[in-house]
């Protein structure tokens, strides 16, 4: 395996989830699973053990240690490794929990290779992934409440308002580029622009905002 291999830890309390998950992750050239754990304080050991992991995939429902506590423990001690939740939760609480700790992506267990890759190469770019019906969960919970942190007064721009929509849409810079004809590095300032506009460190922010002003009013925006 080259030294250029995205290495990989598995977290799950199921024996056949883990195997599963390392038999397709395995099958890509560039991804290399180095180590496996079946309870949260395993991962912590086994991430402390190990200089050069660049990615834990972390179920929630763990055994001695939940994944919330890791999720948490490991961005504070080892902030460099990205954290990706795969998990059958679509919950909003626990989805919201996760994301203000600091984890950088959130695929449900039943989204597909496709969706997963996506996320780890998502990841990797430091881009942030939630899968699209994490999404909707989040933009459902905050349609409901009605409480968003952003203010109303922000200007910005029209293609600013499509980039919103498509993210909340949940697509990536490579996927938006697509759709709007540009470049992934265009995307990439328009997303930066976008978080320094509004104050907000994420996707999730970004969302809350699009809601909260009417740029985002549904699902089906494309």
């Amino acid at each position: 395996m080259s030294q250029d291999s995205i290495k990989i830890l598995i977290a799950d309390d199921h024996e056949m989830i883990i195997e599963g998950m390392k038999l397709m992750l395995n099958q890509v050239p560039d991804f290399e699973v180095v180590a496996e754990a079946y309870d949260g304080e395993k991962v912590i050991e086994i991430v402390k053990s190990i200089h050069e992991l660049d990615l834990v995939i972390l179920d929630i429902n763990m055994p001695k240690k939940d994944g919330i506590e890791v999720a948490k423990q490991l961005k504070e001690e080892f902030p460099e490794v990205k954290i990706l939740i795969v998990s059958m939760y679509n919950r909003p609480e626990f989805i919201k929990n996760l994301i203000a700790i600091g984890v950088d992506g959130y695929v449900l267990k039943n989204s597909g290779k496709k969706e997963l890759h996506q996320a780890i190469r998502s990841l990797m770019q430091n881009e942030p992934f939630y899968g699209k019906e994490i999404t909707k969960t989040v933009i459902k919970s905050y349609q409901k409440k009605k409480v968003f942190d952003s203010p109303l007064d922000i200007e910005v721009t029209e293609r600013e308002k499509d980039v919103i929509r498509l993210i909340a849409d949940g697509l990536n810079s490579a996927e938006i580029a697509e759709k709007l004809f540009v470049s992934s590095h265009t995307i990439d300032t328009h997303r930066k622009n976008i978080l320094s506009k509004l104050q907000v460190k994420n996707s999730a922010g970004v969302i809350r905002f699009g809601i909260q002003t009417g740029i985002v009013k549904g699902f089906d925006l494309f």
